[in-house]
């Protein structure tokens, strides 16, 4: 697992964390039931707060993501309905994207375009 934070980014830091760990998941690096490092091994290697990174795990534990088991660890649940509500987001933001775009004078078959070059670049370096 490798998280990786743009620290001039607008999205908080406890978010990139949340992200980073959940496309981990979603691209199978993590699986159900592996075990996350621990908050304080976790907040060393990232040189944050430990209450930064707590913040993003409780979030994530809220939403069904993780789990912990008292005197074991942080673990991955695995749970497909977390996922989806990521998925749903990601979408709704995507949307919002599009409606400015629109907004701003982008027509159809710009955007028709940039999809089909965003697919055919993940395919090409196998994104998906």
């Amino acid at each position: 697992m490798n998280i990786f934070l743009d620290f001039h980014s607008r999205t908080p830091i406890y978010e990139q964390i949340k992200e980073q760990i959940v496309l981990d998941i979603s691209r199978g690096v993590l699986k159900k039931d592996d075990q996350l490092p621990s908050l304080r091994q976790l907040s060393a290697s990232l040189g944050l707060n430990i209450n930064t990174v707590k913040r993003a795990l409780s979030e994530l534990e809220a939403q069904g993501v993780i789990y912990t088991i008292a005197g074991k660890g942080i673990f991955v649940s695995g749970n497909a309905e977390s996922q989806n509500i990521y998925l749903e987001q990601s979408l709704e933001n995507l949307k919002g994207a599009l409606v400015n775009a629109k907004m701003m004078g982008a027509d159809k078959e710009q955007i028709l375009g940039l999809l089909e070059d965003i697919f055919k670049g993940a395919e090409e370096n196998d994104w998906i």
